[in-house]
């Protein structure tokens, strides 16, 4: 199904006869994370008729509002709601506010996305899979959904507690599985391949960006830069996409450059922005601050993206837009498998002309945006096998 958004959505009344599904590693301020928050929040209301649920401190109210989810109430008060439900009139007044206790939860759905691997070695690991056992100890059933996964040299502890707590992990791409089921050795989760979830999220144009419908944004990602082995590689990387905006804009196709994530991503703009400007004299127009649904309607209406943002490109490529992918790990090596674009990798790192050569093969491609629009309808149908086994699997449990 390809889903339309309402804004805001009502979660539903708060009755201790409902059902609710915790969200975890999702989040409001990372767009990425946010598109997988409302993916999931949307099949949990219309296929698993339940309520999602987000962590207290995960955004703010009017976020949770805007979003449609509720949060679960804080650790440290579980006990005195628990007492205080014991008196009537308490308990009818805890059903008007949209907070839930642990034993309220019908299931958690882990979206951590690229969270357990090496390339996050210094996050808290520990913390957020230790949550993971807690909550499979509790006798609720964990389901880490599709993302990559690995490698675990230095990650492999709390990457082991977390998939085993969890009835099913989904690895997004081959080689994730393969890191999943090297480590999950003789361990008991079930490991099924799924697409990213969001592919079938439908985006919403910006009201007020009419000025940016058709155009073609530059989207960066400040991890290429920060990553990059030393001073030569980082200067490569903005030297690709100021010939890449040149390029464009000497093709007539009005490149003009979107922050899809924070600060860091607009600083990498402001540098193109400044060399565009002193090079070539081309005033290079910079877009920020949409949410990751209006991000995802923008992008639609593009004849093509650059981009080294992976939800940018799911954005793009399940919309039928062809998208040049700078990638930086594995991960975006198999989104363009998933949409038999591979001929549209890049290393960002590389000279420009690499890139360069890749929007020349995507311009008037009637067959190539043909093929990925079909993949897309494929993803988008895995999506629905994946949330199908989900469904299937929580059915025994909720008998119990």
């Amino acid at each position: 199904m390809d889903w339309h958004w309402q804004h805001p959505i009502d979660p539903g009344d708060h009755t201790l006869a409902k059902k609710y599904i915790l969200l975890v590693g999702v989040e409001f301020n990372n767009q990425g994370a946010y598109l997988m928050l409302l993916a999931a929040a949307k099949v949990i209301r219309e296929q698993f008729d339940a309520i999602p649920v987000v962590e207290f401190h995960n955004g703010t109210e009017e976020k949770k509002r805007i979003a449609g989810v509720s949060a679960l109430v804080p650790q440290r008060t579980y006990g005195v709601i628990t007492r205080a439900r014991r008196f009537r009139p308490l308990r009818r007044l805890w059903k008007k506010f949209p907070y839930v206790l642990p034993t309220e939860l019908l299931a958690v759905f882990d979206g951590s996305g690229f969270r357990y691997g090496d390339q996050w070695v210094n996050s808290n690991l520990d913390y957020t899979a230790g949550k993971l056992r807690d909550w499979a100890a509790r006798g609720v059933p964990v389901y880490m959904l599709p993302q990559a996964f690995g490698p675990f040299e230095k990650t492999a502890g709390p990457s082991l507690t977390a998939m085993k707590a969890s009835r099913i992990v989904f690895p997004r791409d081959a080689e994730s599985e393969t890191y999943v089921r090297d480590i999950l050795t003789g361990q008991t989760p079930k490991v099924h391949r799924h697409p990213d979830f969001t592919a079938g999220l439908e985006g919403r144009f910006p009201t007020g960006y009419e000025a940016y419908r058709g155009r073609v944004p530059i989207i960066p990602n400040y991890n290429i830069y920060s990553r990059a082995d030393d001073g030569d590689s980082q200067e490569r990387y903005l030297s690709n996409l100021t010939a890449i905006v040149e390029h464009l804009h000497g093709k007539g196709l009005q490149p003009y450059g979107l922050a899809h994530e924070g600060r860091k991503d607009v600083e990498i703009l402001e540098k193109v922005k400044q060399r565009v400007k002193s090079q070539s004299s081309i005033n290079l127009e910079l877009v920020g601050g949409l949410s990751g649904l209006e991000l995802k309607g923008l992008i639609g209406t593009a004849p093509l993206i650059v981009s080294g943002r992976y939800h940018a490109i799911v954005s793009a490529l399940s919309q039928g837009v062809p998208a040049v992918i700078h990638g930086w790990s594995h991960k975006y090596r198999y989104v363009a498998d998933d949409f038999d674009a591979r001929e549209l990798q890049c290393d960002p790192l590389a000279a420009a002309d690499e890139s360069i050569a890749v929007i020349e093969t995507i311009i008037g491609n009637t067959e190539l945006t043909g093929r990925i629009s079909a993949a897309a309808q494929r993803v988008k149908a895995e999506m629905k096998d994946m949330w199908a086994e989900i469904e299937a699997d929580l059915r025994p449990t909720q008998n119990r």
